[in-house]
């Protein structure tokens, strides 16, 4: 039985967004909304936090973070960083983690937002 790539596949997509931000016309609101920001034509914001849930349906948290940020896919293979605060006021931590993204089923997106110290 083959792997269910949907996970992977938003997480590419949320990388490819982040790394470069363009206007698109959409009207889409979810993890799949083909740019950043509140309109289309908001160019500020360069993230999209997200939180992930195992395959138990328990939250995915590194050292007590649940909440992080896709700063590189390649392969099979994508590491987030760890965000700490609340929306819209995360900071970057230096907490990274690479994961498989078949380990998890449920991926949660929050508002996009800026973060600075990238």
């Amino acid at each position: 039985m083959k792997d269910n790539n949907c996970i992977f596949n938003l997480l590419k997509v949320i990388d490819l967004l982040q790394r470069n931000s363009t206007n698109h016309e959409s009207f889409a609101t979810g993890c799949d909304k083909p740019y950043l920001g509140p309109a289309c034509t908001t160019i500020c914001f360069n993230t999209r936090p997200i939180s992930l849930y195992k395959k138990d349906g328990s939250l995915f948290s590194v050292n007590d973070y649940s909440v992080f940020r896709v700063e590189h896919v390649e392969n099979n293979c994508v590491t987030l960083r760890a965000l700490s605060g609340t929306n819209p006021n995360y900071t970057v931590t230096e907490v990274f983690v690479t994961i498989s993204p078949t380990c998890f089923c449920v991926i949660r997106c929050y508002p996009d937002t800026s973060i600075t110290c990238l």
